[in-house]
């Protein structure tokens, strides 16, 4: 990270919509036929065991939760509203999980379960709850971790949560 006016700046635009497509394609691959015997419920139950079932949605909810980060990261800008990029980052979670679930529902050994879409929204929706809490709430140290540069900026009266 560089250094600009003293404080540390993070990725640009282009960078972190680098990290989206990668994440993306991160989750398809694991949805794809590539991966399907090693991400299968029948494997994941010989590491997990008896918490295998809240282990693989626990991770439903962790891997779109990063993907909402990443998709508000993607679109906040000073032009874009935080609101906006906070809407626009659930939705398009949400839409990529219902893909996602279709795609499986195509692929032999894997099974589209509409359920799943309900942990990965959470997901979704827990990332962008913390966005919000970090710009309208939270102390300066975690509004700069999780929002960057722009995050220091004080909220205008139009922004209030």
């Amino acid at each position: 990270m560089a250094l600009v006016s003293g404080r540390r700046f993070g990725l640009s635009l282009r960078g972190w919509r680098i990290l989206l497509i990668c994440w993306m394609a991160m989750i398809f691959l694991i949805s794809s036929h590539l991966l399907a015997n090693t991400a299968s419920f029948d494997s994941t139950g010989l590491l997990f065991g008896s918490i295998n079932y809240v282990a693989r949605k626990m991770a439903h909810v962790a891997e779109y939760a990063i993907l909402a980060y990443l998709w508000f990261r993607s679109l906040w800008s000073r032009r874009e509203g935080f609101r906006r990029a906070v809407f626009w980052s659930l939705v398009l979670s949400v839409l990529y999980a219902v893909t996602d679930e279709f795609h499986q529902s195509m692929v032999p050994e894997r099974l589209g379960v509409w359920t799943d879409v309900l942990f990965d929204a959470a997901g979704a929706l827990l990332a962008c709850a913390l966005l919000v809490y970090s710009r309208y709430h939270a102390a300066g140290g975690l509004r700069l971790i999780l929002l960057g540069p722009l995050g220091d900026t004080v909220p205008t009266e139009g922004e209030t949560a």
